[in-house]
């Protein structure tokens, strides 16, 4: 889906029948940058969903891994290896060690693995089984103004994952969230309680109080799509403490 000029927002099949996931595409004259990338195997579907909005796929050159959950860096590592170009991944300093494999991913920390019911840890644990780790080439901070497809703002915002991190793309006034936020039944949310451990939901409810200084327009959320902000709903609705 064309957002604005310069940006759209990809629609891919998830490994689930019926889930969708929404990596995004920014670019100008002299990078593509695409955010997150899905699982690994999902190649050929993530190319046809640069197809289906008229993108060159050939084009990327910089990954921004948005977290280190594997539906959004699991195949980064097939993508680096098809790409003619020389890739530059980026992701938020804190995340880096747990996608390079220094570390291994919150998803198999005990703790929260034990929170969860019997069938979805025995999932979880599946399909975290194997993955391939990827070298991170540029590590980014909060608040760090990245010059690339017309300015875009990198957000610290953890919770979700230690690095977790949100973009604000200037020139169409469009937040890319992760999972930071979500969309339930067409109404813009905050991150989902059920997937993650009390004290780190806290600090992610926390973490949205920094999206509410930009003026977006358009919301990207990873698993819910597009939420167009025409009223500027207050981010800082979503807080409940």
């Amino acid at each position: 889906m064309k957002i604005d000029e310069g940006i759209v927002m990809l629609e891919v099949a998830g490994t689930v029948p019926g889930m969708f996931i929404y990596p995004t595409v920014m670019w100008d004259s002299k990078n593509m940058v695409l955010v997150d990338v899905g699982y690994g195997g999902q190649l050929d579907t993530l190319k046809n969903a640069f197809n289906k909005e008229g993108v060159d796929f050939n084009k990327v050159n910089k990954v921004i891994i948005t977290h280190q959950d594997l539906d959004h860096f699991g195949g980064l590592g097939d993508l680096v290896d098809a790409s003619n170009n020389s890739i530059d991944v980026m992701t938020h300093e804190d995340d880096k060690p747990y996608i390079q494999g220094e570390k291994p991913l919150v998803r198999l920390n005990e703790n929260f693995l034990n929170m969860l019911p019997e069938d979805r840890r025995n999932m979880v644990k599946q399909m975290y089984k194997n993955f391939r780790t990827v070298n991170v080439d540029t590590t980014l901070q909060d608040e760090e103004e990245l010059d690339l497809v017309g300015g875009i703002t990198v957000i610290h915002t953890p919770g979700h994952t230690p690095g977790h991190i949100c973009l604000y793309h200037h020139p169409s006034k469009t937040l890319i969230v992760g999972d930071a936020m979500n969309i339930i039944d067409g109404t813009l949310q905050g991150p989902r309680k059920d997937i993650l451990m009390e004290e780190d939901y806290r600090v992610a409810l926390k973490s949205l109080k920094k999206l509410e200084k930009f003026d977006a327009e358009n919301i990207i959320t990873y698993h819910g799509g597009l939420y167009k902000n025409t009223n500027h709903q207050s981010i800082n609705s979503l807080i409940k403490e």
